[in-house]
C-alpha cells in the first residue's frame, strides 16, 4: 500500500534507545515511500517545548518537572502529532517509545524500579484524551538483547562526555524497552549490531515491504569498495583517484556531479541545502544505480571536503567504505597549483570551514604526497592490497622427500627476524625428482642486509644440488612486490604446503585466483624471450627448455582457472583445454633418464616450437 492507497490510516514508527539510527533510518525511508509522511518526533508538535529548550532543558525534565506533568506533555504532544498525521505517517519514536522515555525519566528520578515505573507512567497515560484510533505499526532498532550491552553502546557513539545522569537514564530506558519487547509492544525487532547503515535500511524496507506497504526497494550491485578521497586544496586527490582507475580498475565519480545528479532528481535547487547526513544519504542512492547500471565492483569518490558528510558515508557503507586522506604540506601544495599562494589559502579557509582538516579524525588511509609520483603510486598500490589480501595462519606442514636437509636449512635460516621459510616449487613434495629438481627455499624476513643474505647462501650450499634462495622482506610481500612462482606458492601456503617454519605473530598474506593468474601472464613474455634463447643455442639444455614448457602451460592453465602441480598434469591439461595446440614432449622419465638422446630434444623442440606458435596466435582478433 502507498500513502494514497491505504485502507485506514497507518502510523509506523522506528524505536530505540539514543544513537541507535532512528533518524537516519527515517529520513531514508520517507524517500523510499510515495507520499508518506515524516511526522518527526513527537517535541515538535507541543510549543511548549520550545519554552523548555535552552540551558535549563535537563533540569526540567529530570528534576523541576513531576512525572506527571513530564509524562503529560510528552502524550499530549503525540497526540497532537497524530491529529496532524497524513495517511501514512512515519514517526521518530512512537507511543511505547514516549512511555519508555517517560517510564526511565522516572526510573532516574522517582528511584522506581524501570517495570514500576513503566506501569506508573501507563496509569497516567489513560486518564490523558487519547489519539484519533489508527493502526500502528511500531518497529524497535536495537544493537543488542543485553540491556547493560545495549545502553553502553549507546553511550559510546556520544560524541561528548556524558554525565551520571544521563547515563542512569540511558540504562532505565535499555531496561525498559526488554520489558516492552518482552510484553509485545513492539510489532517488529531488528537486532543490527554493527551493521551499517544501508544494511539495517534494506532489512526495514523488507519487514515493511512484508506488511504490505509499497516502499522501493534498493539496488544491490556486488560493490565491493567506495573509495573516499579527501584533502586538502592540490594535496593530489585527483591524482590519486587517476592511478585508482588506471592501475587498479576503479570507477571514478565526483562528489559535487553526484549530488547536482541527486538534485534534478527531485527538483531540488541547490543539494547542499539538504543536511549533511541527508547528501549521505542521497550520494548512496547514485551510487547505488550507478553500480547497478555499469556493473563497478569499485567506485572511487572526489572530492570530500564535508566532514558530517564524509563521516555519513563512511556509518552507510560500514567497512566497504574506506576514506582516504590525501596529505601533502603547503610548500608541495603551493608549488602544484596554478593560482597565487594567497588564492590557495581562500581555497584551503572554505574547505577548512567545511570541515576538510577534520576528515584525518575519521580516515581508514592516510597518503603522504608531499614526495615524488612513485612514491604515491607504491603507496595506493599498497593501500588496495591491503583491503582484499587475506591472511592465513595454516597448520604444520612435513616434508614428504628430503625431509632431513629441509629440517637442518631451517634451522639455520630461521632466526628471529625471519617470519616465514617455505620449501616452493616441487621441493620437500612427493613430486620432487632426485638428480633433476632444484632445492628452491623462500624466506621473509623483517630486514635483509648483505651480510646476512651472503652468509645465509653460504650455509645452504649442498654439493650435487642447485640450491635456490629467494629472500623477501616483510614489507615486500605486505606490497606484493614478488614475482610470479612466488604469487603462486603463497597461494599454496593456505593449506600449509611448502611451509617450514612460520614466526607466530606473522599471517601469510593469501594472493587471489586473480592476482595469480594476472602475474602469470604479466611474465609470459619474459618466459617466452628465454625459451627462444634456449632453443637458439647449439647447446640444448634440455632441462631447462623442458622446464619452460612447462612454465607457458602453466600459465595458460592458470588463465583458465586450472591448477596443474606436475609436469604430466600440465601437458594432460593442455591437451584437454586447448585441443588445436599439438605440444607432446617426451614424457618427464624419459627426459631424466636420457637428457641427452637426439631422438628426445628433437620431440622437445618440436614441442616448444608448437607451443610458441600457438602462443602467438592466440588472441588475435579480426581487423
Amino acid at each position: 500500500m502507498s500513502a494514497a492507497a491505504v485502507a485506514h490510516p497507518l502510523s509506523l514508527s522506528l524505536n530505540g534507545v539514543d544513537n541507535v539510527g532512528k533518524t537516519a533510518q527515517l529520513s531514508w525511508l520517507a524517500r523510499a515511500i510515495d507520499g508518506a509522511h515524516h511526522v518527526g518526533s513527537a517535541d515538535k508538535w507541543h510549543r511548549r517545548w520550545a519554552d523548555l529548550a535552552g540551558d535549563g532543558f535537563a533540569q526540567w525534565w529530570f528534576q523541576d518537572s513531576s512525572t506527571s506533568e513530564h509524562t503529560a506533555l510528552m502524550f499530549t504532544s503525540h497526540v497532537a502529532r497524530r491529529e496532524a498525521s497524513g495517511p501514512l505517517a512515519l514517526e521518530d519514536r512512537g507511543l511505547p517509545m514516549i512511555l519508555a522515555a517517560c517510564a526511565a525519566t522516572s526510573a532516574v528520578k522517582d528511584g522506581l524500579a524501570p517495570h514500576d515505573a513503566l506501569d506508573e507512567v501507563t496509569r497516567i497515560t489513560r486518564d490523558l484524551p487519547q489519539p484519533a484510533h489508527r493502526h500502528e505499526v511500531h518497529l524497535l532498532l536495537r544493537r543488542h538483547s543485553d540491556p547493560a550491552q545495549e545502553a553502553t553502546m549507546s553511550l559510546q557513539r556520544e560524541v561528548q562526555s556524558v554525565g551520571d545522569r544521563y547515563r542512569a537514564y540511558q540504562e532505565a530506558l535499555a531496561q525498559v524497552l526488554a520489558i516492552q519487547v518482552e510484553r509485545g509492544a513492539y510489532d517488529m525487532v531488528i537486532d543490527q549490531r554493527d551493521a551499517p547503515i544501508l544494511d539495517v535500511q534494506r532489512a526495514i524496507r523488507a519487514r515493511i515491504a512484508d506488511i504490505g506497504v509499497a516502499v522501493d526497494s534498493l539496488p544491490d550491485p556486488q560493490l565491493d569498495r567506495v573509495w573516499v578521497l579527501g584533502g586538502m586544496s592540490e594535496s593530489g586527490k585527483s591524482t590519486v583517484g587517476e592511478l585508482l582507475r588506471d592501475e587498479h580498475g576503479v570507477a571514478r565519480l565526483k562528489i559535487g556531479y553526484l549530488l547536482e545528479v541527486a538534485a534534478l532528481r527531485v527538483g531540488q535547487d541547490d543539494p547542499y541545502a539538504w543536511s549533511e547526513a541527508e547528501q549521505a544519504g542521497r550520494l548512496t542512492e547514485e551510487i547505488l544505480r550507478f553500480a547497478s547500471a555499469t556493473r563497478a565492483r569499485s567506485i572511487s569518490l572526489e572530492s570530500a571536503h564535508r566532514f558530517e558528510q564524509t563521516a555519513s558515508l563512511r556509518k552507510t557503507w560500514g567497512s566497504r567504505c574506506q576514506v582516504v586522506y590525501v596529505d601533502a604540506g603547503p610548500e608541495a601544495r603551493a608549488d602544484r597549483a596554478a593560482e597565487s599562494r594567497a588564492e590557495l589559502r581562500e581555497r584551503d579557509a572554505i574547505k577548512l570551514s567545511r570541515g576538510a582538516g577534520r576528515i584525518l579524525e575519521v580516515a581508514d588511509h592516510v597518503l603522504d604526497n608531499s614526495g615524488p609520483l612513485s612514491t604515491l603510486k607504491f603507496a595506493v598500490g599498497s593501500m588496495v592490497r591491503s583491503m582484499h589480501t587475506t591472511r592465513v595462519t595454516p597448520p604444520s606442514w612435513r616434508p614428504r622427500s628430503d625431509e632431513e636437509w629441509l629440517r637442518k636449512a631451517t634451522q639455520v635460516l630461521a632466526d628471529d627476524a625471519v617470519a616465514l621459510v617455505m620449501a616452493t616449487g616441487s621441493t620437500g613434495t612427493r613430486h620432487w625428482v632426485e638428480e633433476w629438481s632444484d632445492v628452491d627455499l623462500l624466506v621473509v624476513r623483517d630486514e635483509l642486509s648483505a651480510e646476512w643474505l651472503r652468509q645465509a647462501t653460504a650455509d645452504l650450499t649442498r654439493p650435487g644440488f642447485k640450491v635456490a634462495l629467494s629472500a623477501f622482506t616483510v614489507a615486500d610481500l605486505a606490497a606484493h612486490r614478488v614475482p610470479p612462482r612466488v604469487v603462486h606458492s603463497l597461494r599454496g601456503a593456505r593449506t600449509g604446503v611448502g611451509v617450514l617454519h612460520r614466526r607466530p605473530d606473522f599471517a601469510i598474506p593469501l594472493p587471489t585466483h586473480r592476482e595469480d593468474d594476472a602475474a602469470s601472464r604479466g611474465e609470459l613474455g619474459l618466459v617466452l624471450m628465454n625459451t627462444r634463447r634456449l632453443l637458439a643455442t647449439d647447446d640444448l639444455d634440455t632441462r631447462a627448455l623442458y622446464k619452460h614448457l612447462v612454465i607457458v602451460g602453466r600459465i595458460l592453465l592458470r588463465a583458465d582457472g586450472i591448477d596443474a602441480r606436475t609436469p604430466p598434469l600440465v601437458f594432460e591439461a593442455l591437451a584437454d583445454t586447448h585441443p588445436r595446440l599439438r605440444c607432446l614432449p617426451p614424457s618427464l622419465d624419459e627426459v631424466v633418464a636420457d637428457p641427452n638422446s637426439t631422438d628426445i630434444q628433437a620431440q622437445l623442440v618440436l614441442a616448444a616450437e608448437n607451443l610458441l606458435h600457438y602462443v602467438d596466435s592466440i588472441g588475435r582478433t579480426a581487423p
